[in-house]
């Protein structure tokens, strides 16, 4: 996601204190003007939204407030124009309840030696911040603080980090994701209560059933499934001896996945396949499917996993493009993890290198049509973020993050997906930070640190940030 997001709605609301004015008339103007400077540099996040007013009476916040309730703003954000009381604000932040941003700022970057009165004025606006902060926090409102001057670039990654994650939280909200067959049997770390994680993270999940999966894959036109083949081996290479109606079946099953994602306005997917290889009609894995899916910004697990459907929602807003995958051995000479997972792997990151993708036979799954499209591809080496969400008896939902490098070297000729990670730690010891976290097997992956994100993200949500 880019720094500016011009989807994001914010509500401006400059503070001040109307007091000043009685006594000192002459400084209003320059607060004015002060505010407006603070205004136009917001304008890089989103589109700005307020009365033109100062906020320095319970007034003029109301006003404030009902103007953003009407226009259903995303992230409300208070700059210190000058000093402000808590007040003025605090029941109309209650009233309408959005994300906050408090911005400590004021109109030098630094303290002349000379200060007088008038510069004083607008140098002081940090005097109300601890009133601001103390009001949120008795009242558990969730806010971000912002600290420094407009000019500074740690400003504006403070901002960018913070409305990251509300834009992130604003696209998932009132999401769902489909699960196409049932749970994995015996797979239940990913146990989890759906109604905790509609009312935590706004996402429902909803069956799909089986009978639902098999109407869409016999409506798929002959037609449709020629011109996705083709298209499939312009792109990228198709072994070979992977042929006839097993590559054919898995092109159709791809469309179907996507009609299905397209009919029931899913944002993420997850997939118990043998229902889908088992049954005569389809006789293949949907591997090819999903990785399609993924690529077009529709994040895929596997088995049943919701919660790591979920992860990978929160990665692709996050970071643009996730990748599902889980600890597959141990290279111990190494010190690093060998990832992977039956043979779905997200073709989003081959964009222009298609020539490390390679469509081939499935290396093990026998279905009832053969085995089905799978995918043999070479990483990219670079920085990764890993998370996993797990729900904790009495403890309320985890979020399960740590970084790693992808080490550029060549993957095991598995015939599906596998790559090699090296973490900042011994991989024992990351084993039992992860094990004492409670974490599930699945992991979500994204490429570039996305930790500061994810924080924002579980500070705004109200879930526990667990880094390893």
């Amino acid at each position: 996601m880019s720094l500016t997001d011009s989807e994001l709605k914010i509500g401006y609301m400059p503070l001040a204190h109307d007091v000043y004015w009685e006594f000192f008339p002459q400084f209003e103007a320059h607060a004015i003007e002060l505010a407006q400077t603070y205004r136009d540099y917001l304008a890089q996040f989103g589109t700005i939204h307020e009365t033109g007013k100062l906020i320095d009476c319970p007034d003029r916040s109301r006003e404030a407030c009902q103007l953003f309730q009407a226009r259903d703003v995303d992230v409300l954000i208070l700059s210190t124009v000058t000093y402000s009381t808590p007040d003025d604000i605090v029941l109309d932040l209650k009233t309408f309840n959005r994300p906050v941003i408090v911005w400590n700022t004021q109109a030098s970057a630094t303290i002349s030696p000379d200060m007088d009165f008038p510069m004083w004025m607008y140098e002081h606006g940090i005097t109300g911040v601890p009133g601001i902060t103390n009001l949120l926090a008795r009242e558990k409102m969730p806010y971000f603080l912002v600290s420094g001057h407009y000019t500074s670039d740690a400003v504006t990654e403070s901002f960018a980090t913070a409305l990251n994650a509300i834009a992130a939280r604003k696209h998932i909200w009132g999401s769902k994701i489909g699960m196409l067959g049932h749970l994995y049997p015996g797979m239940i770390d990913f146990g989890y209560d759906p109604t905790t994680m509609f009312t935590t993270f706004g996402v429902a999940t909803v069956p799909v059933p089986d009978s639902v999966v098999l109407a869409a894959f016999e409506a798929v036109d002959e037609t449709e499934v020629e011109s996705l083949t083709a298209e499939m081996s312009e792109r990228y290479t198709i072994a070979d001896e992977f042929q006839g109606k097993e590559l054919t079946n898995s092109i159709r099953l791809a469309h179907a996945v996507r009609r299905l994602v397209d009919e029931n306005d899913l944002a993420a997917v997850t997939v118990y396949c043998q229902s889908m290889w088992q049954r005569p009609e389809i006789g293949v894995v949907p591997c090819l499917g999903l990785s399609l899916l993924m690529q077009q910004g529709t994040f895929c697990s596997c088995e049943g996993d919701v919660p790591t459907a979920l992860s990978g929602l929160i990665l692709e807003q996050l970071a643009g493009t996730a990748v599902f995958t889980e600890i597959w051995c141990n290279d111990f000479a190494n010190d690093q993890f060998m990832m992977g997972h039956s043979g779905t792997m997200n073709l989003g990151l081959f964009e222009g290198s298609e020539e490390r993708v390679q469509i081939n036979r499935h290396p093990w799954w026998d279905g009832c049509c053969g085995r089905g499209a799978c995918l043999q591809v070479k990483m990219h080496p670079g920085e990764v973020t890993l998370l996993s969400l797990t729900e904790v008896p009495d403890a309320g939902w985890h979020m399960i993050v740590t970084t790693a490098q992808v080490v550029d070297r060549d993957p095991v000729p598995l015939g599906a997906p596998n790559f090699f990670i090296k973490l900042g730690k011994p991989i024992t010891e990351f084993l039992e930070d992860l094990g004492e976290l409670a974490a599930a097997h699945h992991l979500a992956m994204a490429y570039g640190n996305q930790t500061q994100d994810l924080q924002a993200f579980a500070k705004l949500l109200g879930v526990e940030y667990c880094e390893i």
